[in-house]
């Protein structure tokens, strides 16, 4: 009837009971022998501090048991929060790699932005050039005309 390290009381209800039978059996006898008095007081002191141990054995054993599932509850939320961190984790690398992706594309935007518009002035100078020409061209046909 005694266990230790189960996690059951060291003395178990049963046992105690069938303590608590023989102690009050005890007493009767005792109660009876004038002489046996002195031992009798000392038997029910002990008794006393037997039961007041017995019921602190108790209140601890349902107190680590309270604790014990508080424990798994707080494990379970720790796992939980962990797995959250680390998702959390995973889309920030993600959101990274898309942020990256996103600026190489500006990057590569801008440089053909750039482009387009040396394109454009190269082309504009071209037209100004060429309209000179033109311009040039047909007053020399104009005055060739007129001769």
């Amino acid at each position: 009837f005694i266990q230790e390290k189960s996690g059951k009381p060291y003395l178990e209800e049963s046992a105690f009971d069938a303590l608590e039978k023989d102690f009050q059996e005890v007493i009767n006898l005792l109660k009876g022998d004038k002489t046996l008095e002195k031992f009798r007081v000392e038997y029910e002191k002990l008794h006393a501090v037997m039961k007041r141990s017995h019921e602190n054995e108790n209140r601890l054993m349902e107190k680590c048991r309270e604790l014990n599932a508080e424990l798994v509850v707080n494990s379970s939320k720790i796992a939980a929060l962990t797995k959250l961190s680390k998702d959390d984790r995973g889309t920030i690398s993600s959101m990274k790699t898309e942020l990256e992706k996103a600026w190489k594309m500006v990057d590569t935007a801008y440089g053909k932005e750039q482009k387009a518009k040396e394109t454009i002035n190269s082309l504009q100078e071209e037209i100004s050039r060429l309209t000179n020409l033109v311009e040039q061209g047909s007053g020399l046909s104009l005055g060739q005309e007129h001769k």
